[in-house]
């Protein structure tokens, strides 16, 4: 009689042949540059196996108790109000990527459009302003008095941001309840290194409360641009932010 292991690897085998199939469907219609750069991607992005979520189906971990702890303390400490915002936003505004570069903020990075930035390619300093990158875009997007945040949110938007899937954990667990959906990317780089087209994205949604002043969504933009030139490393990093309703919030 047939044991349970035979049967377990007799339908693996069967379900990694059809993935295989289906896999070699999809990709033989994709441009030959596209896949050169796609499988030089692969082969040079530094550190690739062992970043966590890189691979497709493969979730990020979940945030720990003691991860969520250490941000709340790091949002206390941020002690964010309108003023202490502006000078956040003038900041991070100044920090392109050439001028990461030159402080030895950002070391020796990729062409954009290629993978992930790891902690190989940032200083200790660089690191350090990632992380307050996303404590800010945290506090802006969810924070409250009651975590040290003191904006007084007068409407409502909603953040609509678009990213590469196997780049979405990057910033996936900065943004808590957000609605995940899935897209086919539709943008082609007319210099051919770095399309997009009919890639796999991730839409990620979620909404916020914007002070009068409009200050939240500068401060939201500012962030993103900095965590794309610290970590995501894209081209472009597709983010929108809309009006979900002409009543204030309550």
């Amino acid at each position: 009689m047939t044991d349970i292991g035979a049967l377990v690897r007799a339908v693996r085998r069967e379900l990694a042949g059809e993935s295989r199939r289906r896999l070699r469907e999809a990709l033989a219609d994709r441009p030959r540059a596209w896949l050169v750069e796609q499988l030089l991607d692969l082969a040079l992005a530094p550190g690739l196996p062992a970043q966590r979520g890189d691979h497709p189906g493969v979730p990020p971990a979940e945030e720990s108790a003691e991860e969520r702890q250490r941000r709340a303390e790091r949002l206390r400490a941020l002690s964010l109000d309108l003023e202490r915002l502006r000078r956040f936003v003038d900041d991070y505004q100044a920090l392109d990527r050439d001028t990461l570069i030159e402080r030895g903020l950002l070391i020796d990075p990729p062409a954009k459009g290629s993978g992930l930035l790891g902690p190989g390619h940032r200083s200790s300093e660089g690191e350090q302003l990632l992380t307050e990158a996303k404590d800010l875009l945290y506090a802006l997007l969810f924070g409250d008095e009651e975590a040290g945040v003191r904006l007084r949110r007068v409407e409502r938007e909603l953040l609509t941001l678009t990213l590469p899937r196997h780049k979405a954990h990057a910033i996936a667990s900065v943004l808590r309840a957000a609605t995940e959906i899935g897209a086919a990317g539709t943008w082609r780089d007319p210099g051919g290194a770095a399309n997009d087209e009919r890639a796999p994205n991730t839409i990620l949604q979620v909404e916020y409360g914007e002070v009068a002043e409009e200050l939240v969504g500068n401060g939201i933009t500012a962030c993103l641009r900095l965590i794309n030139n610290l970590e995501v490393n894209e081209v472009v990093l597709y983010a929108r932010m809309e009006n979900v309703e002409e009543s204030t919030l309550s």
